[in-house]
């Protein structure tokens, strides 16, 4: 059973998250991430889910806009392993998607440039690669009838949907920053800094975001910023300012950052007032994690008397802006009755939330309500496949739902009821 885990409290509840969200290095947090599926899903419903994700995580190569801090999946650097040797086998019909494809892109205005102009700018830079000649940017430039926003917008297409076009959405991007364009700049700077598919090269790649943030780039002040933490601990004060300047320049993550390091004292003295200050900052603009630690501040005394209502209000705020965390903690709220008047049947609701996006506490404690009958209609097949979800993701909570799987399996003719967490 999961007795010894029943009395747990909501402060300890959240200082778990608190601790496991904080001790995180990575700058981006997903705060975009939105609830795509009904929280009354079917097991077939939940394949699909499942199967979406797979193909996300096996055709997108994600990180080309992603800061510094993140690093390229497992699957990512496999894929990227081999493409600088083997570029001279492909022609365009291995990069480019097929036409229909392109021309709903056309259709859609995601591109301008024609399905022709298309494929001979990808011929172009394949041929050069092919024979180990310099690609000319002029040339490419010309090629797209001197539109270079949309070198730009083709390399993005490439690199979302070939597996193979690392190489060409470079020399694409190189082309486009050549000839002035901040946005192939920007990506061209962050695929050399972290080797996508192309020979890493660190130097150049802070150089141009160097340049790019001297301009007021907030993409690239924030990508300066995570590298200098990183790199540089010594730097700590112009991170700050570049920070500073990256969430002025509407990064709203950079104040998450800012209240990370006050609220830690990383790098700089403890300070929770300052800290909740930049939370505060990034919470109007949106941001779902800074409404999260609005909503963890305000459940604790740390600055002033706790206010469990209004620690309701944000982390319901951030639950609904898909923080899975802050799904969690709205629904161990309407469990408890903390904040909110006690309702199971929302409990169960959001802990459904949390648990489709891979929350390992909402997972067993989800398995537990439908066990019992408790806020959702009883349906042991439900108990058991979130279990088992609980129990793959390893760790003292996966061994609780494995002793709970377990006593499921072999006693649930005689009632027996398992704790939630």
């Amino acid at each position: 059973m999961l007795k010894n885990q029943g009395q747990r409290t909501l402060l300890r509840t959240t200082k778990s998250i608190r601790t496991s969200t904080l001790s995180q290095k990575k700058t981006a947090f997903n705060a975009h991430r939105s609830i795509h599926v009904s929280v009354a899903v079917s097991h077939k419903a939940r394949r699909q889910v499942d199967q979406q994700r797979n193909n996300n995580s096996q055709h997108s190569i994600g990180g080309i806009f992603e800061p510094f801090l993140e690093t390229p999946t497992t699957t990512n650097k496999h894929i990227y392993c081999n493409l600088v040797t083997k570029t001279s086998t492909y022609i365009y019909i291995d990069v480019l998607p097929e036409d229909s494809e392109l021309e709903m892109l056309l259709e859609n205005k995601q591109i301008a440039l024609s399905i022709e102009k298309q494929k001979a700018v990808v011929n172009y830079i394949l041929e050069k690669l092919k024979n180990d000649k310099p690609i000319d940017s002029k040339e490419l430039v010309q090629i797209s009838d001197n539109q270079v926003s949309q070198l730009v917008e083709l390399a993005n297409i490439v690199i979302r949907t070939s597996r193979y076009g690392a190489p060409i959405v470079y020399e694409l991007y190189r082309a486009a920053m050549d000839h002035g364009d901040d946005r192939g700049a920007y990506s061209f700077a962050t695929m050399a800094y972290k080797g996508y598919g192309v020979p890493k090269d660190e130097d150049t790649g802070i150089k141009v975001l160097s340049e790019l943030a001297r301009k007021g780039h907030p993409h690239a002040q924030m990508n300066l910023a995570s590298n200098l933490m990183r790199t540089q601990p010594n730097q700590i004060s112009a991170a700050i300012k570049l920070y500073e300047l990256a969430g002025k320049g509407g990064i709203d993550n950079a104040f998450m950052e800012l209240g990370r390091m006050y609220r830690i004292g990383y790098g700089v003295h403890q300070d929770h007032e300052k800290a909740m200050d930049y939370f505060q900052r990034g919470a109007q603009k949106g941001n779902a994690q800074c409404m999260f630690m609005l909503g963890v501040y305000h459940s604790s005394n740390q600055i002033g008397k706790e206010d469990q209502k209004k620690a309701f209000k944000y982390f319901q705020k951030a639950a609904m802006r898909g923080s899975p965390e802050a799904q969690y903690n709205v629904g161990f709220r309407f469990l408890k009755g903390y904040g909110v008047d006690a309702n199971a049947f929302n409990a169960a609701e959001f802990f459904k939330m949390a648990a489709l996006q891979g929350f390992q506490l909402a997972q067993a404690n989800l398995a537990a309500m439908y066990m019992q009958g408790h806020g959702i209609k009883q349906d042991i097949n439900e108990a058991r496949y979130w279990y088992q979800k609980a129990v793959d993701k390893g760790g003292n909570i996966g061994k609780e739902a494995q002793k709970a799987l377990d006593e499921l399996n072999g006693k649930k003719s005689n009632g027996s009821r398992c704790s939630i967490m």
